[in-house]
């Protein structure tokens, strides 16, 4: 009886622990956003949507790193050492961790 009780929790506690590794908390992604051209090398597969309705995060492009410190706010840098996240721009839906849409609006952007 002791083994089967084992066993279950052994299965329960490997069940909820894939559930929290396959979700991704867009809200704490943001800051300086290094994109990469080959998606194994990303921390995350994102496609861009073309409406802000439809995305779990809206996105709006700092000019500055330093203002990118709110969800939502992304800095693209070219320099792949001070990114925060390195993201892969998928072009199928499926294949993508969570989706994106810009805004041109910096109140407008966060996660929903």
């Amino acid at each position: 009886m002791l083994r089967l009780t084992f066993f279950f929790g052994l299965i329960i506690t490997l069940i909820s622990e894939a559930q929290i590794v396959g979700r991704v908390d867009v809200c704490k992604i943001y800051g300086k956003i290094y994109i990469v051209d080959q998606k194994h090398l990303a921390d995350y597969k994102v496609y861009e949507e073309e409406t802000e309705s439809f995305a779990n995060l809206t996105v709006f492009k700092q000019e500055n790193r330093f203002y990118a410190d709110k969800n939502g706010q992304w800095f693209i840098t070219k320099d792949k050492r001070e990114a925060d996240f390195w993201i892969y721009m998928t072009e199928q839906k499926g294949q993508s961790d969570f989706t994106i849409a810009y805004t041109p609006t910096e109140s407008f952007a966060g996660c929903k």
